[in-house]
């Protein structure tokens, strides 16, 4: 049985373990719950403070240019972009998962006259009611497969998938799977709302058309985060 002298010796050798200083954290918790709230940076706090005091209290309107508001979306989304593997300039920080994937859903669907919407019974809920409410609008059916053992056929628009299931933990093969969606015409998307900072994610380099996630989860993000 492992002992606390045991554990406090694994985290003295942990590489990692230094990282720990980087965030305020109270004296004697030991979070587990970064998957559902960040914990606060501790450059974050001045930060926010100079964000409002200054830019927002004194820059006021001019900040949308001075302090480089208009293109925050797009300047965040490449730093993202470099995470999980995408071009240059092909990610864009905005809205939230579910209007993300709402929005990159329609326009596979407006781009096939094919009828069939794969995902897999494993897909987080709230994809999958998306999923039903983009099938509606463009007269289109969601179907469940099982992509260890079933074909997407040739009446496929497009398929759409959750790289990580959220109860089990299993990890999807991206670039299998995109690579079977395209042999037949179809289009992929991927959400990375339980990958992206968690391990590497190479959407390029899978060849992948659409992808949505999150930064509230394994990026850390704090309050307000989408």
């Amino acid at each position: 049985m492992i002992s606390r002298e045991d554990a406090l010796q694994l985290d003295a050798a942990d590489p990692l373990a230094a990282l720990r200083d980087r965030f305020d954290l109270p004296a004697g918790v030991i979070y587990l719950d970064g998957n559902s709230l960040g914990a606060l940076p501790r450059h974050v706090a001045g930060r926010l403070h100079d964000a409002i005091t200054q830019e927002w209290g004194q820059g006021l309107i001019r900040s949308w240019n001075e302090a480089g508001w208009s293109d925050l979306p797009k300047r965040v989304g490449d730093r993202i972009g470099r995470l999980i593997g995408a071009e240059p300039d092909s990610v864009i920080a905005c809205d939230t998962t579910s209007i993300n994937l709402f929005k990159v859903a329609s326009a596979a669907a407006l781009k096939s006259d094919r009828p069939i919407i794969l995902t897999d019974e494993g897909n987080f809920p709230t994809d999958v009611y998306v999923l039903d409410a983009v099938a509606r609008q463009h007269e289109k059916e969601v179907k469940m497969w099982d992509p260890l053992n079933d074909e997407i056929g040739s009446d496929v628009a497009f398929v759409a998938m959750t790289e990580v299931n959220y109860r089990t933990g299993e990890r999807h093969d991206m670039a299998g799977i995109t690579n079977r969606a395209h042999v037949v015409g179809a289009e992929i998307i991927w959400d990375l709302a339980h990958s992206a900072g968690a391990f590497p994610v190479r959407l390029a380099e899978c060849g992948v058309d659409y992808a949505v996630g999150c930064g509230y989860k394994y990026l850390n993000g704090g309050p307000g985060a989408s």
